[in-house]
């Protein structure tokens, strides 16, 4: 890869970060502010906005941290990587489970409602109805799933990281 595709792929990569990021603060934030008002009346029924605002912070939070030699590029790659496979694992966790059913004792998950309906389906076949139902949802699965894929070629391919690899390998070598 040359440094050319190397500084575009990065910026895609930004700009598929910064969609991602702003959906989960743009989710998760106002719900946040919810279930802290009622704080001490008990477990909230939903992480989700608290893990919504964690996500889109840390996430937001990657480009400074490269840019100021806190986090190097290939950790920066492959933490965002895990970020967002991780978001995309989750999500399919939460519709498998009936919207986090597992959760609260006693709660079963809906048969109905929401604009979609969960059953004893197949998880393949629910998550594929929820790109129909959910097109919103279905839409930022899909930049996390195209961010992952740049962040693991930039990771394996990006002439930044292959120079500093190097760089790090004949270091080692000079101090044995």
């Amino acid at each position: 890869m040359d440094r050319r595709t190397a500084r575009i792929l990065r910026g895609v990569a930004a700009a598929l970060v910064f969609v991602t990021a702003a959906y989960h603060l743009w989710w998760g934030f106002p719900r946040s502010l919810v279930y802290l008002n009622a704080f001490g009346t008990g477990v909230p029924p939903d992480p989700r906005p608290f893990l919504f605002v964690a996500l889109g912070a840390v996430l937001l939070a990657g480009p400074y941290l490269v840019s100021f030699d806190v986090v190097s590029l290939r950790t920066a790659y492959a933490g965002a990587a895990l970020l967002l496979v991780g978001s995309i694992a989750a999500w399919v966790t939460w519709h498998a489970t009936g919207h986090g059913a597992f959760l609260v004792d006693g709660f079963s998950a809906p048969t109905s409602g929401g604009g979609h309906s969960h059953g004893e389906r197949n998880t393949v076949l629910l998550i594929l109805d929820h790109f129909n139902t959910e097109p919103v949802e279905a839409a930022i699965k899909l930049v996390e799933t195209a961010a992952v894929a740049i962040f693991l070629a930039l990771f394996r391919m990006d002439p930044a990281v292959v120079t500093q690899t190097q760089q790090e390998g004949r270091s080692d070598a000079s101090e044995t």
